[in-house]
């Protein structure tokens, strides 16, 4: 016996929102791993690493310029 089946609209969107989400995760992870491995070779990407992970997120502002 031969199913067939029919999904609606919502459970596409969902399902293409599931998928862009994971390639985004796994784009940020790429450049995670990217960023740790050039910790190994320069001091400096360690501290900003340190310094990322050690400040809350609630500090963060997208307005913020750069202090340096």
């Amino acid at each position: 016996m031969m199913h067939t089946y029919t999904s609606s609209t919502a459970s596409k969107k969902l399902l293409l929102r599931f998928i862009m989400e994971n390639i985004d995760y796994r784009k940020r992870s790429l450049y995670l791993q990217e960023i740790i491995s050039m910790s190994r070779v320069n001091d400096v990407w360690r501290h900003a690493l340190a310094t990322f992970f050690d400040t809350p997120a609630a500090s963060f502002s997208v307005k913020a310029f750069c202090k340096n």
